[in-house]
């Protein structure tokens, strides 16, 4: 669904590298932070012939050399072979980062990157994330205890970290620079504390911090129980903002991710293939996903028809009529999700999606096998 409003902290004009930019570039980047389509990674299709018509007397030219201008000094980052741009610093400014349910949301737009020079620069705002800062403490939830918000926040990063695979440096040379061995701590770039504190304030965009090494992401964590209700973010720093559009709630809603993310079932997928995919086709399949599930077509669905589409080999864009071919198959019992064993011992829950998705792969593979 797309967004109703922005956000803009007051503060950004207090930032003095946001006030070194001409007022073209600053209404440009206000633009683009406003946008519907942003997702909650802060990526946007990189569109100049329709952007350029939202202003009279703006060219495409005019608007490409602005954005050069903004990706110069950092608050974006561009790639014209994919057609891709990315707000920097968006996942931190927009405090994604402090909700479990919009992070990981965000990892489920982040799989739609197909830029790895954009997934290297997300990858690093990762890095700058504040962790230290969110709850230890457990989570309570229908009288359960369930893991703190840290926690959480950290399992959607690593799962971000193992969907994006290993990034190798960018041939181009349009990598990030890191000029110390540490991020940069100037107060344009250190995350925004409580005014009680006296610390600085975030910058409206991330000069790239250096790049840390990490040992292997551990496999995507079980999705974490519902965290408990938490106030809006200018309200816990204490910070004004100025609400560009005001129908509908913001973008960092708790609402905003499914039970179920597109997150969730593609790295169900992935484990299941034999090699890694190209970032490109998991990309895709990402998008695919995410439209069956904002179509409210039922997780397990989806699964079944993902694998009929694994066994066949097919484009990501097929994924649609593999899943409707699956819904109205009805393979097993409606409702149920427990499978038979050859030993006889049935698996429910998660170990049944898994021998599920293998038993049926198998049999599609054996079916198709010429005779």
């Amino acid at each position: 669904m797309a967004r109703g409003h922005g956000r803009i902290l007051t503060s950004i004009w207090e930032d003095a590298d946001f006030l070194a930019l001409d007022e073209r570039q600053q209404r440009l980047y206000l633009f683009l932070i406003s946008q519907p389509n942003l997702n909650h990674a802060g990526l946007l299709d990189l569109t100049l012939r329709r952007w350029s018509r939202k202003a009279r007397g703006l060219t495409s030219v005019e608007l490409e050399k602005l954005l050069q201008a903004l990706e110069g000094a950092r608050f974006i980052v561009m790639d014209e072979d994919t057609e891709e741009l990315l707000i920097r610093s968006f996942v931190r400014n927009d405090g994604v980062w402090r909700m479990p349910k919009v992070m990981g949301a965000m990892v489920s737009g982040a799989l739609e990157i197909s830029s790895k020079h954009l997934q290297r620069a997300l990858l690093e705002e990762m890095d700058r994330i504040p962790l230290e800062e969110l709850s230890n403490d457990p989570t309570k939830y229908r009288g359960e205890e369930g893991p703190s918000i840290r926690a959480q926040i950290s399992a959607h990063i690593q799962a971000l970290r193992k969907a994006f695979g290993d990034l190798t440096p960018d041939p181009s040379g349009r990598g990030s620079v890191t000029p110390s061995p540490t991020p940069s701590v100037t107060p344009s770039d250190t995350p925004s504390q409580g005014d009680d504190e006296g610390g600085p304030k975030a910058s409206t965009r991330g000069r790239a911090g250096a790049s840390r090494a990490h040992s292997p992401a551990p496999a995507p964590t079980p999705t974490p129980a519902p965290a408990p209700e938490q106030r809006g973010v200018a309200e816990a720093d204490d910070e004004t903002e100025l609400i560009v559009v005001t129908d509908a709630d913001f973008v960092g809603a708790a609402e905003a991710a499914p039970a179920v993310s597109a997150q969730t079932i593609v790295g169900e997928w992935v484990e299941r293939c034999a090699k890694r995919p190209p970032s490109q086709t998991i990309g895709q399949t990402s998008k695919q996903i995410k439209k069956l599930l904002d179509d409210g077509i039922d997780p397990d669905d989806i699964r079944r028809g993902l694998a009929k589409w694994m066994a066949k080999g097919s484009a990501p864009s097929a994924i649609p009529s593999f899943v409707n071919e699956a819904m109205n198959a009805a393979p097993h019992a409606p409702g149920s999700n427990v499978f038979q064993l050859p030993t006889g011992q049935p698996l429910v829950g998660t170990d049944a999606k898994v021998a599920g998705w293998l038993a049926l792969s198998e049999q599609l593979r054996q079916e198709g096998d010429p005779a």
